[in-house]
């Protein structure tokens, strides 16, 4: 790919492929069957080489039971003509670094980019922590008092909510709605753009240490993706050049602290699921599962201020088994993978965030995960107890506002004409504000 100048640039019209996808699924059976399906990743060279099998590929709609799989009707759509899969889309991007050129003038650097954009690329990640939902909603009409304490946030639920008695719960109510409003509005252009879809993958490895044994001996594990769908997912891929931008001046090893030249590509990814399953047990077995609940990923690598590069660069090391010793063998030209230092005039660097909103370890029926017994007192809007559901088991790394909300569930399936209101829940795992500041990786040819 090359820039094009400003004669060139006025010719691109923006318009590229846009594809949409109906009744999509991928069935194969069972490894060792007669319709399965094998890709082999080799790992080593030589005559025994260490090498990974990936089998039981199966993707369709969720829902599906395992007796529809591989029938008709089992797929989902993905992307709609209002919301395609853009693909070979040329679009212009410019950079917010205000650059100096060698002539003494400054200006702004734009590139003409290929642009691949999933259905949904356009959505934003939801803020999925209520408090910080709580905090961003707070006026003096949200306060409540309870035990002569005024509150304006809710970091858990209102204080004795969980114990038996009527509670002062404020808005509390009120905010979980607004935030679950919200979500379901997420949610729903979500499926105006895709279906959910389950995915499920056997992996395999052999080496020395089990070439001899059968294949079930040399199982890995099974992975499995329930109600999975991507939103927020585009790329962008451009020739990025200085475009006579004078040379910088701060540099680190003897190197520009920003990439210069080389293919460039920003990447931003978002991933919902309803479950992410990792299972080491042939018969998949509840007991050896790991289970991660309400999943939401965002991720961004690379932005049109701070891309991620591929160049090539000339690299001088050291002779191997002489480290140490300045015996430098003639440089040779090595492929490089950058993540730029940010220039200073831009500001901060794209952000990621990670959501689980509970973890599960093992059949939720095992003793050796149930951390206890206790009731549960399920509550009206106006903060009085409805009803009280006794014994229930509470299990471990999943939160207390999970469990209330499943016996919840289970209220209103038999009190349809009567449901309670759900609480918001917490997030047993969140990680926030991810972004990279540097990264450089460079190969070197042993």
């Amino acid at each position: 790919m090359q820039s094009l100048d400003d004669s060139q640039m006025s010719e691109v019209t923006g318009e590229g492929i846009g594809a949409t996808f109906e009744n999509v699924a991928i069935y194969s059976g069972n490894y060792g069957m007669p319709d399965d399906f094998k890709l082999k990743l080799q790992l080593t060279e030589g005559v025994d080489p260490d090498y990974l099998i990936f089998s039981e590929l199966r993707f369709n709609r969720s829902g599906v039971t395992k007796d529809q799989l591989g029938g008709p009707d089992t797929g989902g759509f993905f992307g709609t003509y209002e919301n395609p899969l853009f693909l070979g889309d040329l679009r212009e991007i410019t950079e917010s670094h205000l650059a100096t050129f060698t002539d003494g003038t400054t200006g702004y650097k734009s590139f003409t980019a290929l642009y691949t954009g999933f259905p949904a690329a356009d959505l934003d990640q939801n803020e999925r922590s209520f408090f910080r939902f709580a905090e961003g909603q707070r006026t003096y009409a949200n306060t409540f008092s309870a035990g002569g304490n005024a509150f304006s946030s809710y970091r858990d639920a209102p204080q004795g909510f969980f114990s038996n008695g009527s509670v002062n719960v404020g808005n509390y109510f009120t905010l979980a709605d607004t935030h679950a409003a919200e979500l379901a509005l997420f949610e729903a252009e979500l499926d105006q753009a895709t279906s959910k879809f389950d995915l499920h993958m056997r992996v395999d490895s052999v080496n020395d240490s089990n070439r001899l044994l059968s294949p079930d001996e040399q199982f890995l594990s099974y992975v499995d993706l329930k109600g999975v769908r991507l939103y927020g997912t585009e790329t962008h891929i451009w020739a990025h050049d200085n475009q006579n931008e004078a040379p910088v001046t701060s540099y680190i090893n003897g190197e520009p602290i920003h990439a210069t030249k080389g293919l460039a590509m920003a990447m931003t990814t978002g991933l919902r699921a309803d479950e992410i399953i990792l299972n080491t047990n042939l018969n998949n077995a509840a007991a050896s599962a790991l289970s991660l609940k309400g999943v939401d990923m965002y991720l961004p690598l690379g932005t049109v201020d701070q891309p991620l590069t591929i160049s090539t660069v000339q690299f001088q090391q050291e002779a191997r088994y002489t480290w140490g010793q300045n015996n430098f063998e003639p440089a040779k030209t090595q492929m490089r993978i950058e993540v730029a230092q940010l220039p200073q005039d831009v500001g901060q660097a794209a952000q990621g965030n990670i959501f689980i909103q509970s973890l599960g370890f093992g059949d939720e029926n095992d003793e050796e995960i149930i951390t206890g017994y206790e009731d549960i007192y399920l509550r009206e809007r106006s903060g009085a107890v409805a009803y009280i559901a006794s014994g229930v088991a509470h299990r471990a790394f999943v939160p207390k506002t999970v469990i209330y909300n499943e016996q919840v569930e289970i209220f209103n399936q038999n009190n349809p004409d009567n449901p309670l209101p759900y609480i918001p829940n917490q997030n047993v795992i969140e990680i926030r504000g991810l972004e990279i500041q540097r990264m450089v990786i460079t190969t070197q040819d042993l």
